[in-house]
């Protein structure tokens, strides 16, 4: 694995008060170059892909309780499909996702470009929101919008 990438993933880690551990740092690796969400399985068949032969890649059980400890505290964000999938993604940016009901691809939203949509809506209902708050937005994405108009 690159050294760049292993000690910035180190970084991460520190900075949310989690020790370096190879499962996370693989994990991290892996999301950080699909560059969008995953779930278990597919962080599983990227790893196979993504790691030296000689590096074992971790068993499914350690990757379920990776994710479950990243996000937990903070470092990927899980969000469950209508197909009833989770996927992972970093949480670096604050931001929203919106997902096309045909296809699947999640396209990530800057938080800002909502915030004041959240803003309001919160001051209308009286309800605080907290750091962690995120919309999932559904529609279809720009290629299949080109195939049809209509949204599911």
């Amino acid at each position: 694995m690159d050294p760049v990438v292993t000690e910035r993933i180190g970084e991460l880690l520190r900075a949310h008060g989690l020790r370096r551990m190879a499962s996370r740092i693989a994990v991290l690796a892996v999301l950080e170059s699909a560059n969008t969400h995953l779930s278990v399985a597919e962080i599983d068949q990227r790893l196979h892909e993504y790691l030296p032969a000689d590096e074992p890649p971790p068993d499914l059980a350690t990757i379920y309780r990776t994710v479950t400890t990243l996000v937990d505290q903070g470092v990927l964000h899980a969000l469950t499909l209508e197909s009833g999938v989770t996927t992972y993604g970093l949480a670096a940016d604050p931001h929203h996702h919106a997902v096309c009901t045909r296809c699947g691809s999640i396209i990530e939203v800057p938080a800002h470009q909502l915030s004041s949509a959240l803003e309001h809506a919160s001051a209308g209902s009286s309800f605080t929101l907290s750091e962690r708050a995120g919309l999932t937005l559904h529609g279809l994405c720009p290629q299949c919008q080109g195939r049809s108009a209509q949204p599911e």
